[in-house]
């Protein structure tokens, strides 16, 4: 299932206030446990759990210098990230972040769904990772 870029957000905000405050899911009949955790956390793993069925190649540049990408189709993108943060360490703010530009010379970003690397190295011990 691909979802759009605006249902992707509205789940992240989801997440991030833990289904409080931002946004609040209602419907009749449905009880207050319509949003419980293990209800999210169900909705949560069936949209982001899926194996990966594929790892699209790519580069672009972050400040001018070149950078490799990896576009996960499927798999579990937190679970990802968190594999990263432990091999290389803290992620630098979004590429194209909202509240502030990101640092220059990251080691690793995420962006749009893609990993972006600074080293090709980096990118292939991903790619042998979640093949």
């Amino acid at each position: 299932m691909k979802l759009e870029s605006w249902q992707l957000n509205m789940l992240d905000k989801m997440t991030k206030y833990k289904g409080k405050g931002f946004v609040q899911i209602t419907g009749r009949q449905t009880g207050k446990s319509f949003m419980s955790s293990s209800a999210f956390q169900r909705l949560w793993n069936d949209l982001y759990s899926s194996p990966v069925s594929d790892l699209k190649l790519d580069e672009g540049t972050v400040y001018g210098a070149r950078y490799y990408t990896v576009q996960p189709e499927g798999g579990n993108w937190r679970e990802m990230e968190s594999w990263c943060v432990e091999m290389f360490g803290d992620r630098g703010e979004s590429i194209w972040g909202e509240e502030k530009a990101p640092t220059p010379a990251q080691r690793w970003y995420t962006n749009n769904r893609k990993f972006w690397f600074r080293d090709e190295q980096d990118r292939m011990i991903f790619v042998l990772k979640w093949r």
